[in-house]
């Protein structure tokens, strides 16, 4: 098998784990996170097979670590990468929430909902800055406030050292300070220990595109820290052994140069960022106006499709055409700079 077979099969099992990654999440929503109250059902409905599929987002953190350390050797310097990482999430974050802030304005999402003012400070990131605590648009957009502190930081780190291995190394340090500090405080500053528990899953991400083929000391140091990060994080409490499993899973498939036939988690994989800013809140939404109804019975399969939809017109209509304008902008730019 050449090495561009390698590489294009490597790339369609990234999407295929963020397709796992993001029907977990849903799934988990959809079916289990919240109160059959809360969501107006007459029974006590719920799929406990579900209850495990928080654990799709740091399916998402191992292969945001894999897939930055793909990228950013072959990016110049450290604000063509923040430019790339601007453009792949900002057009999609700021399209996706504010047609959430549309929904909230007709419909009722009692204690989730944002108004607009909050919502904007939102589309401008006013809540990344230390001490300004605005509600997030959707509560599940915490995770994308983690990944834009790995981008800065780890970006950062890169083109320090200008060394993948040196800047992994200078990561590690960085997480096991976090975790020193999540065991005695994780309230003075908070702005550097929320990136923790997740640190070191981004780690792992990082150090399986680095290891060389069976390469056995990097494998054991990777499960060394892999084992660290479980077992002394309070968010994987009684989920140990799960966790082992899931991320030896991800680590497989992520290393596997299989031609892997799943085209449909594939497509899912494609749309997984925007589905994952659209799920939450809308299909909340539209699964309690449907239960309102009483058609209990097709209110979580109309909330998967219209979502679904939604994030292939997000996809489409901004995330990619957005993405490469951006980025065809900062090029003309330097370009003319040049002349």
């Amino acid at each position: 098998m050449n090495n561009n077979v390698e590489s294009y099969n490597r790339i369609k099992n990234i999407d295929i784990l963020r397709g796992i990654a993001i029907l977990f999440v849903v799934f988990f929503h959809y079916t289990f996170h919240y109160s059959p109250e809360y969501l107006l059902r007459s029974d006590n409905w719920s799929l406990n097979i579900s209850s495990y599929g928080w654990s799709g987002v740091d399916i998402f953190f191992v292969i945001s670590g894999y897939c930055i350390a793909l990228t950013i050797v072959k990016t110049s310097n450290y604000i063509e990468f923040l430019v790339r990482r601007f453009a792949r999430i900002y057009p999609p974050y700021v399209f996706c929430g504010l047609i959430t802030l549309v929904f909230y304005t007709f419909f009722d999402l009692p204690g989730r909902e944002v108004d607009w003012m909050t919502g904007f400070m939102n589309l401008i990131f006013a809540n990344f800055i230390p001490g300004l605590n605005f509600k997030y648009i959707d509560g599940i957009y915490w995770a994308l406030i983690v990944e834009l502190k790995f981008y800065i930081f780890f970006g950062a780190l890169y083109f320090i050292f200008k060394n993948l291995n040196k800047a992994i190394l200078a990561w590690i340090l960085f997480s096991i300070i976090l975790n020193l500090i999540l065991l005695f405080d994780d309230k003075s500053i908070i702005f550097f220990t929320s990136i923790s528990p997740h640190a070191n899953f981004f780690l792992i991400g990082l150090m399986l595109f680095n290891v060389k083929n069976k390469n056995f000391q990097s494998y054991l140091i990777i499960s060394f820290f892999a084992l660290i990060n479980i077992f002394i994080n309070e968010r994987y409490s009684g989920n140990e052994i799960y966790f082992i499993f899931l991320i030896l899973f991800t680590s497989l498939l992520l290393k596997s140069n299989f031609n892997i036939k799943l085209n449909f988690l594939t497509k899912i994989g494609l749309i997984s960022f925007s589905w994952y800013l659209l799920h939450n809140a809308i299909g909340i939404i539209i699964i309690r106006e449907f239960n309102n109804l009483g058609y209990e019975n097709l209110s979580v399969i109309v909330a998967f499709l219209i979502t679904l939809f939604l994030s292939v017109l997000s996809f489409k209509l901004v995330e990619i055409p957005m993405k490469k304008k951006v980025i065809n902008i900062y090029k003309e730019y330097f370009k003319n700079r040049a002349i």
